[in-house]
């Protein structure tokens, strides 16, 4: 089937074609003379990325390393890791879209990533901030049960505690 063709926009096989979407931004730690950088500062990006994609999922550390020409020796900054993904079968009304509107929406959600990462690299005085965009065949949220407290033969006892995002970001 040719899914270039307009009349094959809106049939399943082709709206899959398009794909969706997997999304990664890697800010930094701290800024070029090893200051962290406090992290309240990020949820303003967090914030963006979370109502945009409706939630995203932070990996606390990346290492990021160069070759470093003038001082001939490798260079390592310490990073995390925000990912996020396009889903359109959760939404109603991502769902009815058709392979062309698919298409212009994930070009719309990297250009938004992209900004977010040119904004922030400027906020926190850096040569660049990377962001990936795959284009993935198929994200799945899957659906569980959400429960307070799991039974005591699969939980250790011990509480995790604090504020997580301060103590790892």
């Amino acid at each position: 089937m040719n899914c270039e063709k307009k009349e094959n926009w809106n049939k399943r096989v082709c709206k899959k074609a398009v794909g969706e979407a997997h999304f990664t931004i890697i800010f930094p730690k701290a800024d070029n003379s090893n200051n962290k950088i406090k992290p309240s500062e990020f949820f303003p990006y967090i914030d963006k990325i979370n109502n945009r994609f409706g939630g995203s999922t932070t990996k606390p550390i990346t290492l990021g390393c160069w070759e470093d020409k003038e001082r001939k020796s490798l260079q390592c900054e310490s990073g995390f890791a925000v990912e996020t993904w396009r889903d359109f079968d959760v939404d109603s009304k991502l769902i009815k879209k058709d392979a062309s509107e698919r298409k212009k929406i994930l070009k719309k959600d990297y250009n938004f990533m992209k900004k977010l990462a040119r904004e922030s690299a400027r906020d926190f005085g850096q040569d660049s901030v990377p962001v990936v965009f795959d284009n993935v065949s198929d994200v799945s949220l899957n659906k569980g049960v959400w429960v307070k407290k799991l039974n005591k033969n699969k939980i250790t006892g011990k509480k995790i505690r604090g504020d997580l995002w301060k103590k790892y970001i």
